[in-house]
């Protein structure tokens, strides 16, 4: 079964070179960048209680010197 990703852009970022915030499954990995090799599409989700907007899509997720890769297939 595919993996469901939010990918949204992190503001709290500070310093660090971290600015994705990817959701696999609704758990977050910090990435430098972020490559999608699937359809994507705009989708809200609810943290904390306030709204965010999300690309989406669906597939499997590889982390490569900090930049995630999201494709059709796994590995």
């Amino acid at each position: 079964m595919k993996n469901k990703y939010f990918i949204r852009y992190n503001t709290k970022h500070g310093e660090s070179d971290l600015v994705w915030r990817v959701f696999e499954n609704n758990t977050e990995h910090l990435v430098k960048n972020f490559r999608v090799e699937v359809p994507m599409y705009g989708e809200s989700t609810l943290e904390h209680g306030i709204q965010k907007w999300n690309v989406s899509c669906e597939g499997y997720m590889t982390i490569i010197d900090g930049i995630a890769y999201i494709r059709e297939t796994n590995g």
